[in-house]
């Protein structure tokens, strides 16, 4: 490969630096380009990525015009546009790879750092014809060893919440799948997901025999192809007007952030399901945390990385919390202030399309 530093160091070189470079260091020689295209290296890079350069997506809309804002650094103060190549809804971030929903006409899968995107092929279920108007369909984003996946989840007017019609992409065969599948409880369709190790996740809800309204969080196997569920925590019951709740990863471990939403003085607490010695979720939770109270808190967006907490306040401010210096400061996303946001975390990876 090169006649002045030994292959092993090359790689440790190499393994250091930013995608973007990778990516024009493919067209050094076959030998460099056969390297940085390699399962082992791309999964080594993003392993490292993993440790080192979490980012955070913010997507905002306003007035039927979106952006996509890229924030970096430790104090998340650096913040730069992102164009699309698509347009469309964030849907979810996973390993380098984002998936863009532009309004049930098409999904596209894009790696921002290698500039690299898929239009995926025509749905299987089209939602604009005849026969299927007044469905609500949800998104999901997430892998299963080295196959990405997108599973879409159609609910129709017609009939019960549980039988819903389901499709599945997968990158390695390139094609949908329709079929009939149980899904626990309705999805809420403006309750983004969290992705944790491959796996999509949503807050759902239902309604018991007695007519009491439960709620869910509610994930899809992209192994097994199936949906699964587990009950969130009892002391954070209640209706959505009472609680408000996002999902988010705190240490590795499934979290749920709920705040108070009918008091001036709001406070969050912060739920995390437990795990046995072998790193298996059961369907446990506990309370690790209490935050608050804050002045102004309107919607809570989400998590990133070492529980830090985004959320956007009555003026539509991006506001962030590190429980680590226990610090309030304010996001500044590139451009207008959104009157809706959700927010990601982000990483940039070699992993191909």
């Amino acid at each position: 490969m090169t006649g002045y530093l030994p292959e092993d160091l090359l790689r440790e070189i190499l393994l250091r630096l930013l995608v973007k470079h990778l990516v024009r260091f493919r067209s050094v020689s076959k030998s460099w380009s056969a390297l940085l295209k390699s399962r082992d290296f791309t999964t080594t890079h993003l392993n490292r990525s993993a440790n080192h350069g979490c980012h955070l997506l913010v997507y905002g809309l306003r007035d039927k015009s979106d952006s996509l804002s890229l924030i970096s650094g430790k104090a998340l103060d650096v913040a730069v546009k992102i164009k699309t190549p698509e347009k469309g809804m964030v849907m979810g971030s996973c390993n380098g790879l984002v998936c863009l929903y532009n309004g049930k006409k098409n999904i596209t899968l894009w790696n921002p750092a290698t500039r690299e995107h898929k239009i995926l092929p025509t749905l299987g279920i089209d939602p604009n014809s005849p026969n299927t108007l007044g469905i609500d369909d949800i998104v999901g984003f997430g892998y299963h060893l080295n196959d990405y996946k997108v599973v879409r989840i159609l609910y129709f007017d017609d009939e019960p919440s549980d039988s819903a019609q389901v499709e599945v992409y997968s990158t390695s065969t390139g094609c949908w799948r329709v079929f009939d599948a149980i899904v626990p409880c309705v999805i809420r369709k403006l309750n983004s997901s969290v992705i944790l190790k491959g796996v999509p996740y949503w807050i759902g809800c239902y309604f018991t025999s007695n007519i009491r309204y439960r709620e869910s969080v509610v994930y899809f196997d992209m192994g097994k192809e199936v949906f699964r569920h587990v009950h969130t925590p009892s002391a954070a019951e209640g209706s959505y007007c009472t609680y408000g709740k996002k999902l988010g990863v705190l240490n590795e471990s499934l979290a749920i952030i709920c705040n108070h939403c009918t008091t001036v003085s709001n406070f969050v607490d912060i739920w995390v399901m437990m795990k046995d010695d072998d790193g298996v979720d059961h369907e446990r939770w506990i309370k690790v945390q209490r935050i608050g109270p804050f002045p102004s808190f309107r919607m809570l967006l989400g998590c990133w990385r070492d529980g830090v907490l985004v959320w956007q306040n009555d003026n539509d401010e991006l506001l962030v919390y590190d429980p680590n210096i226990n610090a309030v400061n304010k996001l500044s996303p590139y451009g207008v202030v959104p009157t809706l946001s959700r927010v990601f975390t982000y990483m940039e990876s070699l992993v191909p399309l």
